[in-house]
């Protein structure tokens, strides 16, 4: 959906909810009685502006084929969000003539363009749309500028279009501005465990390793003028621990990379993680994937590692031999499946174990769900959902 269809949505959802509005309202007696028009009148205005609304609303879902066809019409169709709005506050002056001028309360409806301006646009253009309206309404009550306090009601109304746009307007900026701090904190949180990660592993792997091949080191020089036979039996286990260390070296500095937000590049990193899986391992690992658009850097980190967990406990928890890993997309959802034959466990005796506690909130940072399903000697299957 783009912008543009995101912002008509808006609008007709603001004139639906309007309309519906208008109903119950000239449902009272004492708000029929304010019309001057017979009741049959109102209820055909209303008809009129039930069909109008219900012509914008499908406009809105055509216009991706209507521009798709008209491709010299481009810049007329890019902008006539803006256009039909002033269409529709144009309509609402008509009504306001034909219903009693200034006295008419149908100049509350001005306020449905103003109030979806404010949920869809700046602040700058919807106090346009309220100035626009408050001259529209001037124009269709012009007539009655003689009446009594008439010059009262026009100030009053033009003040509430004004200050409904921007309080609006301002409140949906703010709640814009907020989801967007939480992304911002959401990424640093998951740097900063990614962090912590990377050091746990660094001082369980690569430190202890270290530890030990220094320790080896000294054993075969002591052991080299005594026992060299012995010594070179030292060597050929330290330098296979060397090699290993060199292994865990390379996955974190692997891990370390900045995973791109380009789905072919996203991907090409997946498949390269259970490359080097599988090799290290000698478990078979089947992966099957959708066409993926990653939407932010944090939640490409947090896909990488629910894999990574996910395999990392087939391996060492399940003594699993083959896993089937499979990403796609559901609707506006991904979801992801890491299916293995292991031995499997009760997941009702290790809810927080076995890092699945780290991976339920990596999944609820992003507003995602997980579920475990698994029994003693029937495998393990971890399915989670992530919001695109």
């Amino acid at each position: 959906m783009t912008e543009q269809q995101r912002r008509q949505l808006v609008i007709v959802a603001c004139w639906w909810a309007g309309i519906l509005f208008a109903l119950l309202w000239f449902q009272f007696p004492y708000v029929r009685g304010l019309f001057q028009q017979p009741p049959p009148f109102i209820y055909s205005l209303y008809a009129l502006a039930v069909a109008y609304v219900a012509l914008r609303t499908a406009f809105v879902f055509a216009l991706p084929y209507i521009a798709h066809r008209t491709p010299h019409l481009a810049p007329v169709w890019l902008t006539s969000d803006q256009w039909l709005i002033l269409a529709d506050m144009l309509m609402l002056s008509f009504g306001v003539r034909f219903t009693g001028g200034i006295q008419s309360d149908l100049y509350l409806a001005f306020f449905v363009p103003i109030v979806a301006c404010g949920l869809a646009y700046r602040v700058r253009f919807t106090l346009l749309i309220a100035f626009a309206a408050a001259v529209l309404h001037l124009a269709a009550t012009w007539h009655d500028r003689f009446e009594p306090h008439y010059w009262e009601y026009v100030a009053t109304r033009t003040f509430f279009f004004a200050i409904v746009g921007w309080l609006v307007s301002f409140i949906a900026r703010s709640e814009e501005g907020r989801r967007q701090r939480e992304n911002v904190l959401r990424q640093e949180l998951a740097i900063a465990e990614e962090r912590a990660r990377i050091a746990r592993e660094l001082h369980d792997s690569a430190g202890n390793a270290l530890v030990a091949a220094i320790q080896h080191a000294q054993l075969c020089q002591h052991l080299l003028s005594q026992s060299p036979e012995q010594a070179r039996q030292q060597l050929s286990e330290h330098i296979t621990a060397l090699r290993h260390a060199l292994d865990e070296m390379r996955e974190l500095v692997f891990h370390l990379r900045p995973v791109s937000l380009s789905p072919d590049e996203f991907v090409n990193a997946l498949k390269q993680f259970i490359a080097r899986f599988s090799q290290r391992t000698g478990i078979q690992v089947n992966l099957q994937l959708d066409d993926l658009t990653i939407s932010s850097p944090a939640m490409s980190i947090a896909l990488m590692r629910l894999v990574q967990e996910a395999l990392t406990n087939a391996v060492k928890h399940g003594k699993a031999t083959a896993v089937e890993v499979t990403l796609k997309r559901e609707g506006k959802n991904l979801v992801g499946i890491i299916r293995d034959n292991g031995v499997g466990f009760e997941p009702e005796q290790t809810s927080t174990g076995l890092g699945l506690q780290t991976m339920r909130e990596r999944v609820a940072a992003f507003g995602g769900s997980l579920e475990i399903r698994s029994a003693p000697q029937q495998g393990t299957t971890v399915e989670f959902t992530l919001p695109l």
